[in-house]
């Protein structure tokens, strides 16, 4: 165990161990059974203080019993007691009303409880990627049974990028049942913090979702454990949600700005399309007026003389083989054996004979049209 009481007072075994003097009167207070456990409910409330060369300094219950202290100091490694005391000093330093472990809740502890300026009492706990679900429940539930805000801090990598699919569960609840809707990451020295919150706006133009690789679906800042703080009762690293806020603005005026920029846009295409149209109309009433002004084709009688057998006619595919190599100039028609023209459809890639498509030509865009299937889409 971690803590201990000896006349009134609590002790930490870290802190004794720092001092020898210290140590002395703790050895010698253990020894006259003084040390007694913080749990006013423990049975057996003995304790006896133990520090060697292989084992860090720890109390222990002089008697094997079922302490509801003992049991929460079980779930704390060194490393997290070690960081809840940093968190603890940070808070100190700064004149805030904190407690260590105070039991609030039946059989559990409470690893800080602070007491603000208004007298309200706000507990913050600490959780881990192994904080399960149950466990947040509960938590949650008896603290608003007795009034009691509760707060998290999370212990893992501060630096490591976090996604509301893509990562452990207690971050995702908090992404989506907290307050605010954000995170407090702390890595394990206790030296650095991340908060995370997610923009709750939807960006969409004609239904579809714009994304930004300089406007993420999460805002994050990284700061010192010194700049941890609350504000309007709310645990944040300072002026967070200020600096979120206007974010925010300068999000939603890019956005406008690219909505504005991408209808341009479509409208060019369109325009763009309109214009084809139009010329392939005017080609067909050309084609058209040029048909009417030739002479009529007179049919021959059949030679009874001998002929050489014709070459039998390419098919379709091979035709369209022979001309692909040409497809790519837009200064000349391509046309094949036959005298069909061949055109490259400019939105799915297709190249078919002109009959195909909707539109095409145009300055610079000689080979090029939009074939019917893309058109009627």
């Amino acid at each position: 165990m971690e803590n201990a009481l000896w006349n009134g007072k609590l002790y930490t075994a870290a802190e004794i161990a720092d001092s020898y003097e210290l140590e002395k009167s703790i050895r010698k207070a253990s020894g006259r059974k003084e040390l007694r456990c913080p749990d006013a409910d423990c049975p057996s409330p003995v304790l006896r203080y133990c520090h060697g060369e292989i084992k860090s300094a720890f109390f222990a219950h002089l008697d094997n019993c079922t302490c509801d202290y003992a049991e929460f100091d079980k779930e704390n490694t060194q490393l997290m007691r070690k960081v809840k005391r940093t968190i603890y000093e940070s808070f100190v330093a700064q004149g805030y009303d904190v407690q260590l472990e105070v039991k609030l809740l039946p059989r559990h502890y409470t690893h800080l409880l602070f007491t603000m300026s208004t007298g309200k009492k706000i507990a913050v706990e600490l959780g881990t990627q192994r904080t399960t679900a149950n466990r947040i429940d509960y938590l949650s539930e008896q603290y608003e049974r007795i009034g009691v805000d509760v707060k998290w801090i999370v212990i893992s990598n501060s630096q490591t990028p976090v996604k509301e699919n893509e990562t452990f569960f207690i971050k995702r609840y908090l992404l989506n049942e907290s307050k605010r809707k954000d995170i407090l990451v702390l890595n394990w020295d206790g030296t650095e913090i991340t908060q995370y919150i997610v923009d709750p706006n939807k960006y969409l133009y004609r239904g579809n979702s714009i994304y930004s690789e300089n406007y993420p679906e999460i805002y994050s800042e990284t700061a010192g454990l010194e700049l941890l703080a609350f504000e309007e009762d709310e645990l944040t690293i300072r002026g967070f949600h200020s600096r979120y806020n206007e974010w925010l603005i300068r999000k939603r005026a890019a956005f406008d700005k690219k909505l504005t920029q991408m209808a341009e846009e479509a409208a060019l295409r369109e325009k763009r399309m309109r214009e084809r149209q139009e010329e392939y109309e005017r080609q067909e009433r050309e084609r058209a007026a040029r048909a009417r002004t030739l002479p009529p084709i007179i049919a021959s009688r059949p030679s009874t003389s001998y002929s050489r057998p014709s070459t039998p006619s390419m098919s379709y595919e091979a035709r369209r083989e022979s001309i692909l190599h040409r497809m790519d100039q837009q200064t000349e028609q391509v046309r094949d054996s036959t005298g069909a023209r061949w055109i490259r459809c400019e939105l799915c890639g297709s190249v078919e004979t002109e009959d195909k498509f909707w539109s095409y030509g145009g300055a610079n865009h000689v080979n090029l049209g939009t074939c019917y299937k893309c058109g009627k889409k």
